[in-house]
C-alpha cells in the first residue's frame, strides 16, 4: 500500500481513510483486515510523509496504539472465555448422560402414566393439614382423590398407583393433578422418567417421559 505526501494528519483521519470503524470491535486478524504489525507499518508510513507544516499530534497515534492492543486483548480473553464454555458445556453432557432412568421433578401438574408403577408427586403446603389431590383423566373426569397429610408447611410427597376409586387399573395416558388445602389451590411438582439426553446447539436438554425436552433450571430435584 503507497502512502502519499499528503496523508491525513492524525490517526482519526487515516483509519477513516482506510474504511476501519474506530468504535467496533476489531475482528480475528485475517487476509483482509488489519493487524497489530500492519498497524504499526502504517503509523510509520504516516510519520514519515506528514505535511512538515501540519505536524500531526502523537499523543493521537499513542491513543489510536492504545485502543487498539486493547481491542486485541478482549479478542484474545473472548477466544478464552470461549474454549471454557465449551469444556463446561462437555463436563456438563457427561454428568447429565449418568441420569438416564432416573426420576426428575418438574413443576407442572400434569403426568404420563405407562405402567404399573402409577404416577410420584410432591404438593407444596403452606400450613399443616390435610391436602386432597384429584386426579384427572384427559376428559376431564375426577378418577381418583388423595388424601395427603401435611405436618408443617413445605414439600410433601404424594403417590397415585394408576388406579381409580374402586381399585380398577386405568389406561395409559396424561392424567391431571390438582392440589387443593380448603379452596386454596396448591403448586405441584410431578416426577417423570429420564428417558435420554439430547445435545443441542442451545445446551443439554432433557428427555422425560411424557414432558418435551426441558433443561437443568426446569429441574427441582432428581431422585
Amino acid at each position: 500500500m503507497t502512502v502519499s505526501a499528503t496523508s491525513p494528519s492524525n490517526a482519526s483521519d487515516l483509519f477513516s481513510q482506510l474504511g476501519i470503524a474506530q468504535q467496533q470491535p476489531a475482528r480475528a486478524t485475517s487476509g483482509n483486515d488489519l493487524g497489530m504489525d500492519s498497524f504499526l507499518t502504517l503509523m510509520t508510513q504516516q510519520m514519515k510523509n506528514q505535511d512538515p507544516t501540519k505536524p500531526m499530534d502523537s499523543s493521537q497515534f499513542l491513543g489510536q496504539l492504545a485502543q487498539f492492543a486493547s481491542v486485541k486483548g478482549l479478542q484474545q480473553l473472548d477466544t478464552r472465555l470461549q474454549g471454557m464454555t465449551t469444556m463446561m458445556g462437555e463436563d456438563q453432557s457427561l454428568q447429565a448422560a449418568d441420569l438416564v432412568g432416573k426420576n426428575a421433578y418438574i413443576k407442572s401438574n400434569t403426568g404420563t402414566l405407562t405402567g404399573t408403577n402409577g404416577i410420584s408427586g410432591r404438593v407444596t403446603t403452606k400450613a399443616a393439614g390435610d391436602v386432597m389431590v384429584d386426579v384427572t383423566d384427559s376428559a376431564g373426569n375426577v378418577v381418583r382423590e388423595l388424601d395427603v397429610p401435611s405436618s408443617a408447611a413445605g414439600d410433601v410427597d404424594f403417590k397415585w398407583d394408576g388406579t381409580d376409586a374402586k381399585g380398577n387399573p386405568m389406561p395409559p395416558g396424561t392424567y391431571t393433578f390438582t392440589a387443593k388445602s380448603g379452596s386454596t389451590t396448591l403448586d405441584t411438582q410431578i416426577a417423570a422418567r429420564i428417558n435420554s439426553i439430547s445435545y443441542t446447539a442451545n445446551g443439554v436438554v432433557i428427555n422425560l417421559d411424557g414432558h418435551d425436552g426441558i433443561t437443568f433450571d426446569q429441574i427441582t430435584s432428581i431422585d
